[in-house]
């Protein structure tokens, strides 16, 4: 297995069949190394990394030469126990960094279930070093790929749509498809996602508006032809959704759509895997379709089309606020 530019970002991340995940001990020994900056001083002696980022060396030496196995290093030593180790042809390239990252994180948080099953609340000390950055930067990979086919089953429904207001749009991908197909976009999200957004090249070249704010405090005050939800769906309990539902109806111009993105629970084993996932968070998980629909009906809303994405576990579902 190669873990550069060459391999399929989908081999690296978590939510894989299960007799394709990723070996842990790479996982960790990556991350241990990526986030104390380890690579970056390659090539260069363990001591000498050591020193320049104040580590301890012989850890930083385990780490290294355990990462030689997967070829993420090299190392040329003479015999003397002090080599020079550099780069190796399994190095991960940017995108590939922020599947692994994320991918140990999310083995981390599965690491809390024996204390979820005892009924103790996750702790924010479960997420990732590094926080919504690492998860962003690899959820951007995933949503560039994703947003397409997520896109293309909205204007299916919806061709003579003119605006969206993406909800929650973390890395921006989603809103950036709908920009390119000529659509006015606007995304929200806690304005900290937001400042986090401006300082990436996550939508460089896409004329994408941003909107910071939490939704349940603020909102534009401005109706949208498609109000579209990515990766909002499996965070929140019933009672949040319904919620949530009421609370976007008002931005949705008539004859709009409520468009979400998500996982539907029994339809993938990957849906079923990513419950184990959600444990490390304090609500959610993906839920059963006729739940949405049972929630989005007491919303006020009907379902107009459910849609399976060629991109597994996703799945799309539109609805239209009903009259009255």
């Amino acid at each position: 297995m190669r873990y550069g530019s060459e391999t399929p970002w989908q081999e690296l991340a978590f939510l894989v069949p299960r007799d394709q995940v990723q070996d842990w001990r790479m996982l960790l020994l990556h991350d241990a190394a990526a986030a104390n900056g380890v690579l970056d001083e390659l090539p260069a002696t363990a001591a000498a990394v050591a020193a320049a980022r104040g580590l301890d060396a012989h850890a930083v030496r385990v780490v290294l030469d355990g990462l030689a196995l997967w070829d993420i290093v090299t190392v040329d030593d003479d015999g003397g126990g002090d080599g020079v180790y550099a780069l190796g042809p399994a190095a991960p390239d940017p995108e590939a960094t922020a599947i692994l990252r994320h991918h140990a994180g999310s083995l981390r948080r599965w690491t809390t279930i024996p204390e979820r099953v005892r009924g103790v609340a996750p702790a924010s000390a479960t997420m990732n070093p590094g926080g919504p950055a690492i998860m962003l930067a690899a959820m951007a990979v995933r949503g560039r790929e994703s947003a397409a086919g997520a896109v293309d089953a909205c204007l299916a429904v919806a061709p003579d749509a003119a605006s969206v207001l993406d909800l929650g749009g973390g890395h921006g991908q989603f809103a950036a498809e709908f920009a390119r197909r000529g659509l006015r976009a606007v995304m929200q999200d806690w304005s900290e996602v937001i400042d986090l957004v401006r300082r990436s090249d996550w939508l460089d070249g896409v004329d994408v508006e941003l909107f910071g704010g939490d939704f349940f405090e603020t909102a534009p005050d401005e109706t949208f032809d498609i109000v579209f939800c990515a990766g909002v769906v499996y965070t929140m309990d019933g009672e949040r959704l319904v919620r949530l539902f009421r609370q976007v109806r008002p931005l949705i111009a008539p004859g709009g759509h409520l468009a979400l993105h998500t996982f539907l629970r029994g339809t993938d084993e990957l849906a079923t895997l990513f419950l184990g996932q959600m444990l490390g968070v304090a609500a959610g998980g993906p839920h059963r379709e006729d739940d949405l629909r049972h929630w989005l009906d007491e919303a006020g809303y009907g379902v107009e089309a459910t849609r399976r994405l060629d991109r597994r576990p996703e799945w799309m579902l539109l609805a239209t606020p009903s009259s009255g």
